[in-house]
C-alpha cells in the first residue's frame, strides 16, 4: 500500500486545516481519516477533488509522494517541464490571467457586460466558501474590477493612492493566508505573483524571503523554476515601479543565483533586459538602453518571437517611466 495518506495529512497539518473543512459529499471525514491511517484506498478522482481542498496539484503530490518515501520518481512527467498542472484551480487562475488583458477602453465600451462576468464568477467560487481557493480567486476578480473603474476616471492619476489604499485592505486576506502556509506550492506562488500589485511594497518584499524559503523543498520540482523565475520577475517590476533599487537589484541577484542551476536561454536573456532596466532608471541611461537592446537582439537570433516581442512593447514605457514615475508604471505577471 501506497504512504498517500501520510503525505496527504502532513500537507493538509501543513496548511492548518481540520479534517472537517476539507471533506464534503465526496471525501468524508470518516473516508478521508481512514485515508490518511492507510486503511482506505482511494480513487485518482477522489484524490484529486481531495488535493483541491488544499489547493495542491496531482503532479506536485507525486512528486512529492516520491521525496517523502525516498524513493526514486520514475513517473513519465518528472523528465519534463510541465507547461500545466492537474488541479482544479488551475483553469480559473488561467482565465483570471487571460481576462487581465483587457484594456481600458474595452472596459469603457463593454463595462455592463464585463462587470456581470465578474460578479457571475465571484459568485460561483464564493459559493465553495473560504476555506480553499476559489475565495482567493474571487478577490483577486473583485481587485480587478476596482481597478479598472479607476483607470477609466478622469481623475485616476490624482486618486492612486486612494486606490492603492482599497485594494490593499481587499488583498489582507490572501497576505494572511500566504504567511500561514508552512511550505508554499505552486498555487501560493501563482497567487502571491497575481495577487502582489495589491500589497504594500514592504509586504511583497517580506513575502518574496517566504516564497524562497518555503519553495525550498519542492526547488527540484520541473515546474517550480520557472514559476520562482517568473515570479521574480514579476517583483522586479513592482520594486522598480515604486523606486526599490536595493529591493530591485537584490531579486535580479537572487534570479542570478538560481539560474546558475537551470540552464534556461530564455531566463538568461530576460535577466540581461531586466538589469538593462534596472540601469535604464537608475541613472544610467544609455548602459540600460545597450543592455535592453543586446537582449532584444539575442531573442530576435534565437527567433524567440515571444520575448522579443515582449521586450519591444515593454521599452518605450520604461522610457516614459523613467521620466515621470507616477505614470507608465509597468507591473509584469
Amino acid at each position: 500500500m501506497n504512504n498517500w495518506g501520510q503525505l496527504f495529512r502532513k500537507l493538509r497539518k501543513e496548511r492548518h486545516l481540520t479534517l472537517q473543512q476539507v471533506a464534503d459529499d465526496v471525501n468524508s471525514v470518516s473516508f478521508i481519516s481512514k485515508f490518511e491511517k492507510g486503511d482506505s484506498q482511494i480513487t485518482f478522482n477522489r484524490l484529486m477533488h481531495l488535493l483541491g481542498k488544499i489547493n495542491f496539484s496531482v503532479e506536485e503530490f507525486l512528486y512529492a509522494n516520491g521525496r517523502h518515501a525516498n524513493k526514486a520518481i520514475d513517473s513519465t512527467f518528472m523528465s519534463y517541464r510541465p507547461i500545466y498542472l492537474t488541479a482544479d484551480f488551475m483553469t480559473p487562475i488561467v482565465t483570471f490571467m487571460h481576462n487581465l488583458n483587457i484594456s481600458d477602453d474595452d472596459y469603457r465600451a463593454d463595462k455592463a457586460r464585463i462587470q456581470k462576468d465578474f460578479d457571475v464568477k465571484v459568485n460561483a467560487l464564493e459559493k465553495n466558501g473560504p476555506s480553499d481557493w476559489h475565495h482567493y480567486i474571487a478577490i483577486l476578480y473583485e481587485i480587478q474590477e476596482v481597478i479598472f473603474e479607476a483607470d477609466i476616471r478622469p481623475d485616476a492619476a490624482r486618486q492612486s493612492a486612494q486606490l492603492f489604499e482599497r485594494i490593499r485592505l481587499m488583498a489582507r486576506p490572501i497576505v494572511t493566508y500566504l504567511y500561514n502556509i508552512e511550505n508554499w506550492s505552486a498555487f501560493e506562488i501563482l497567487l502571491f505573483s497575481i495577487s502582489h500589485i495589491a500589497m504594500p511594497v514592504e509586504t511583497v518584499h517580506r513575502l518574496e524571503k517566504i516564497a524562497i524559503k518555503r519553495t525550498s523543498e519542492d526547488q527540484t520540482f520541473p515546474m517550480m523554476p520557472q514559476i520562482r523565475f517568473s515570479l521574480l520577475f514579476s517583483l522586479f517590476s513592482t520594486y522598480i515601479n515604486f523606486r526599490q533599487l536595493p529591493w530591485a537589484k537584490e531579486t535580479l541577484d537572487q534570479i542570478e543565483a538560481l539560474l546558475k542551476h537551470a540552464e534556461d536561454a530564455g531566463v538568461a536573456i530576460m535577466l540581461r533586459f531586466y538589469r538593462g532596466w534596472y540601469d535604464y532608471i537608475n541613472s544610467n541611461g544609455q548602459t540600460g538602453d545597450d543592455k535592453m537592446q543586446d537582449a532584444l537582439s539575442i531573442a530576435n537570433i534565437l527567433k524567440l518571437s515571444e520575448t522579443a516581442s515582449e521586450i519591444a512593447k515593454i521599452i518605450p514605457i520604461i522610457k516614459e517611466n523613467q521620466k515621470d514615475p507616477s505614470k507608465s508604471m509597468i507591473f509584469i505577471l
